[in-house]
């Protein structure tokens, strides 16, 4: 079975260099312009977030979810149940900041929000890179074996 470990490593990688470049932006957004490409940086990050999000939820996570591996299955859960609430708590903050006014007013709020969120994205990312796609990979030898 083909999980497209490659793809969803490229997305991890398109994701952290936008999220980078939100937070340089952001240090202080100067006018509208600004502010706008920020709401712009945000929606290619959303738009990436949601195909990544589609490969992992119709591919990987339930191939993994249904492993004869009981550790691997359990733990593909778990990293599955994390996620809903990761996704959530992102596009709750996508859809606070999407205008430009909101960044240009509440800029110190959205420096702090961001942070929080994007450190919690940063930390999925590196532990689906540690966990989750080693031991798609190892389940994927073994079947083909």
């Amino acid at each position: 079975m083909n999980w497209r470990i490659g793809q969803l490593q490229s997305q991890h990688e398109a994701c952290l260099a936008i999220v980078q470049d939100i937070e340089a932006r952001s240090a202080h957004i100067a006018d509208r312009p600004a502010a706008v490409e920020i709401t712009l940086m945000l929606a290619r990050l959303t738009g990436i977030l949601r195909i990544h999000l589609a490969l992992e939820d119709e591919i990987l996570y339930p191939a993994l979810r249904n492993a004869s591996d009981p550790e691997v299955a359990r733990t593909a859960e778990r990293y599955w149940q994390e996620m809903g609430g990761l996704a959530d708590a992102f596009l709750d903050f996508v859809d606070r900041w999407k205008r430009a006014d909101a960044l240009l007013a509440h800029q110190d709020a959205f420096r702090a929000e961001s942070a929080h969120v994007f450190a919690a994205l940063a930390d999925r990312i590196e532990r689906e890179h540690g966990d989750i796609y080693p031991m798609a990979e190892r389940l994927r030898a073994a079947r083909a074996a």
